[in-house]
């Protein structure tokens, strides 16, 4: 059996606010027993994560498929700027909101610059930079400076979805990653 994570991230690239609003939200999942409230090795990371609680089996479709008996069954909140991939499952398909063009097969190197100098990307094709949360990534990836990743989850409920966008106060991506 291999690991798989959903990630639930910020659809902006700048959280303003970001380190409180994650205290915030882990707050809001301890206080529903979704998570316990310490620190312990139960994330693929050298990071320490917050492990799966009981209250979890109200928030994800399939209850039977939480993974208690599993190492890696925790929650991981991450702060820093972070491109939240797919895993193994890659890109089938990156448009560019201006030319339109599947931007998918081209050298990934357009990554570096919302990586590392701003929040565009600049398409190969028609070389105009674009807020990357205009381009439309299939199967759905995340960039933000704020994600919360649950390591072997089963999928979630959609109100859970809701719930979690409206006390970010904004829209998110749900990254499916399998390793």
């Amino acid at each position: 059996m291999s690991d798989h994570s959903i990630s639930i991230v910020c659809r902006k690239s700048v959280y303003h606010g970001n380190e409180a609003k994650a205290k915030e939200i882990l707050q809001w999942l301890i206080s529903k027993d979704i998570v316990k409230p310490e620190l312990s090795n139960c994330i693929l990371s050298a990071d320490k994560g917050y492990a799966i609680s009981d209250g979890a089996k109200q928030i994800v479709s399939f209850p039977d498929e939480l993974p208690y008996s599993l190492i890696s069954n925790g929650l991981d909140v991450i702060t820093s700027r972070q491109i939240f991939d797919t895993g193994e499952t890659g890109i089938e398909e990156c448009i560019c909101p201006n030319c339109k063009k599947d931007i998918a097969k081209e050298d990934w190197g357009f990554f570096n610059n919302w990586y590392e100098v701003n929040d565009d990307l600049i398409c190969p094709f028609c070389n105009i930079a674009a807020d990357i949360h205009q381009f439309k990534f299939t199967p759905e990836w995340g960039f933000s400076n704020l994600g919360f990743t649950f390591w072997n989850w089963p999928e979630f409920e959609d109100s859970f979805i809701s719930e979690f966008k409206e006390k970010l106060n904004c829209d998110v991506s749900v990254v499916y990653q399998h390793i």
